[in-house]
């Protein structure tokens, strides 16, 4: 259950008590003013007018719920936001040579071409997922995604369970876990999982429905996991909001030759 919903039924559990309490105490005190002694009327009208109180309560309750309701929960659970990458350029030492002989150089050379490093591209979502987000609401520009645990399993809290970035073979079901805000129903997410040969193993891509903030997780399980280092990129419509990566070791387990039975003469 999201943030989002769970504010929502407290609402209405609260408004729908306010009506209840409300309709209770007022039914109490106009059938007190029918009874004949005053010690029972007032009795009732007492008992009318705590009713009245609790209604007020929870009146109170209901609107402070929907104003307030998810500030306050993400004041004690706040999403951690996700931070972008900054590309950085790092350069090669050279090694200086201490020359024996001292040569006069004639002429001076000067290279004709200068290289200049390039930097990490922005990935980019598969064009065959591409093709699907034509059909999605636009999504939240402000939306984020907090960085990416991975584990073997996660909890009901849909918390991972001892993360971590390096896999022993056999791996079986893989976990990304993320936490997230500023989401749209409606619009889609994709996560790709790609090896380090850049073959992609796995690829999810649904429609959002997890509401506004809370947690979420991408899983992958392909029929082996081939040793070296993997990355999860994940992405809201065609943009790309964050990735991760881990290390899987060892070869994968070699499938068992189930022997035939050849047929009896």
């Amino acid at each position: 259950m999201t943030i989002d919903r769970a504010v929502t039924i407290v609402v209405i559990l609260a408004a729908g008590g306010f009506l209840i309490a409300m309709l209770l105490g007022v039914q109490l005190m106009r059938s007190s003013k029918e009874l004949p002694y005053f010690l029972m009327r007032r009795s009732q009208l007492l008992q009318g007018w705590r009713w009245v109180g609790l209604a007020g309560v929870l009146g109170i309750l209901a609107i402070l719920a929907q104003f307030f309701g998810r500030d306050a929960v993400y004041i004690v659970y706040p999403p951690t936001p996700s931070l972008t990458p900054t590309a950085t350029i790092t350069l090669t030492p050279t090694v200086t040579l201490t020359p024996t002989i001292t040569l006069t150089p004639t002429i001076t050379p000067i290279p004709a071409e200068t290289s200049t490093p390039t930097l990490t591209a922005t990935p980019q979502l598969p064009e065959a997922i591409s093709v699907l987000i034509q059909e999605t609401v636009t999504p939240n520009p402000d939306a984020v995604f907090s960085p990416l645990q991975f584990a073997r399993q996660i909890d009901r809290s849909i918390q991972p369970v001892s993360p971590n970035d390096t896999f022993t073979n056999p791996v079986g079901r893989l976990f990304g876990a993320f936490s997230y805000n500023n989401l749209t129903d409606g619009a889609r997410w994709s996560a790709v999982w790609s090896h380090e040969d850049n073959s992609v193993v796995c690829v999810e891509s649904e429609i959002w429905d997890g509401g506004t903030g809370g947690y979420g997780y991408t899983e992958c399980e392909p029929e082996e996991w081939l040793p070296g280092t993997y990355e999860v990129q994940i992405f809201l419509g065609e943009v790309w909001k964050v990735s991760g990566g881990f290390t899987i070791e060892g070869d994968p387990p070699t499938p068992t030759a189930t022997p035939s039975v050849p047929p009896a003469d």
